[in-house]
């Protein structure tokens, strides 16, 4: 199993130098399997010329290092040609295109290449080869067999960032058959339902959404001046006004995934089903503010493979199911006659009222054998995003909170990662 570690790592004119060096090696090999590819349709695996003329200034160890890494972006696109070629191509790639090079606006990407016995690290500097000794910012989370290290000079923040790989071992599967089921949605980002509860838990994403279309209009506004004053397109500020959006929407769903996984092995839970939303974009086109929502604000791809990572360090597999009319069938009679109107299910056969994400992953669990649910489901304990923590929607007197705590004290309360 890998995981990464990332830090910040200090300003130095030797990391300037260095990076460019290995920007132009990269881009000198890339043109000239670029030119050999369209013309010969083969070349050479080693430019053994190349490496001669970089060693000396770069180092041996990084000048294969680069060469290696550009081996492996030209192997995955010989292999996507080939998948394309016989129409296995997957339905999320939808142009192959040839490795590209090292520059972005003109300038070259800097970035530097490591080999893994070619650096060290203690609890507060890196040690580079040439006897570099330069201090690093963050807190190394994993630690195992160290791999490959990437610097990488931030043009947003104006840092140098430090990538880590670091091999694990893979903790053993769980034992046990019951799973954990979670619908996902847009107003309600999970509604997680295992057997015998009572109550789906759901995760409100009204909070998060506000916050969204908040950057998303400073964001607009920016980029109208921009375009008024200097008729450019982007700027430094724009990236960064994405990039602080990108990151308060991450922190929050990454809080929630560690909630419902930590859920899921204190309850003695063995796997978690997922619903697969594949796709649900293609024919979804309704006003343009509902538009923006599910194609750029829903990010469930990225949500079911955070999902799997964090399950994957506690040993729970993660299995997607399709949602198949699931949020359409009443779960106490199974008929499919009812109204939906915003969050509201309500059956025309039985009369029963509820919440359609909590009818949702009830009906999941019940379509692959997870037992009738037990009591009433109409309403499901809502959590909100406080911006720090995921806590309950309403304030709760003293003695409501301990009664809930007791009920399902397997699930924290959000704590901060």
């Amino acid at each position: 199993m890998k995981r990464t570690n990332t830090f910040i790592v200090e300003d130095n004119p030797i990391l300037w130098e260095l990076a460019d060096n290995c920007a132009k090696l990269w881009n000198e090999v890339n043109f000239e399997r670029r030119q050999a590819y369209i013309h010969y349709r083969k070349f050479k695996w080693y430019p053994k010329h190349l490496y001669r003329k970089y060693a000396p200034i770069i180092g041996s160890a990084t000048a294969q290092q680069i060469i290696n890494k550009n081996n492996e972006a030209w192997r995955s696109f010989l292999k996507l040609k080939k998948l394309k070629k016989e129409g296995r191509l997957p339905p999320h790639i939808k142009r192959v295109s040839m490795p590209r090079y090292w520059k972005k606006n003109g300038k070259r990407e800097l970035r530097i290449i490591f080999r893994r016995d070619c650096y060290r690290l203690d609890n507060k500097h890196l040690y580079l080869p040439k006897r570099l000794k330069l201090r690093y910012w963050g807190k190394l989370k994993w630690y195992g067999k160290q791999g490959r290290l990437e610097i990488i000079y931030d043009e947003v923040d104006e840092v140098w960032r430090g990538f880590m790989t670091v091999k694990i071992e893979k903790p053993p599967k769980r034992g046990g058959s019951k799973p954990l089921y979670i619908d996902l949605g847009v107003r309600c980002l999970a509604t997680i339902w295992h057997e015998g509860m009572k109550q789906p838990i759901a995760f409100r994403g009204g909070e998060l959404l506000w916050d969204w279309w908040y950057w998303t209009k400073k964001i607009a506004r920016e980029q109208s001046r921009v375009a008024k004053i200097n008729k450019a397109r982007t700027s430094r500020r724009i990236r960064k006004m994405y990039r602080i959006g990108k990151r308060r929407f991450r922190h929050a769903v990454n809080t929630m995934i560690k909630m419902i996984v930590e859920y899921a092995v204190q309850t003695g839970l063995s796997r978690i089903v997922v619903g697969n939303l594949r796709g649900i974009r293609d024919n979804n086109h309704k006003n343009s503010k509902v538009n923006s929502m599910i194609h750029n604000f829903w990010s469930f791809k990225w949500i079911i493979q955070r999902l799997k990572e964090k399950a994957e360090e506690y040993g729970i597999e993660v299995k997607e199911v399709s949602e198949h009319k699931t949020s359409s069938i009443c779960p106490r009679c199974g008929s499919d006659r009812a109204v939906k109107r915003g969050r509201l299910f309500k059956c025309l056969n039985c009369g029963l009222e509820a919440h359609r994400d909590a009818v949702g992953v009830v009906n999941m669990g019940t379509l692959h054998n997870g037992g009738m649910p037990i009591g009433v489901v109409a309403h499901p304990l809502l959590l909100r995003w406080s911006g720090c923590r995921w806590e309950p929607r309403r304030a709760m007197n003293t003695q409501r909170m301990k009664t809930l705590e007791a009920r399902i004290s397997p699930l924290k309360w959000g704590e901060c990662q």
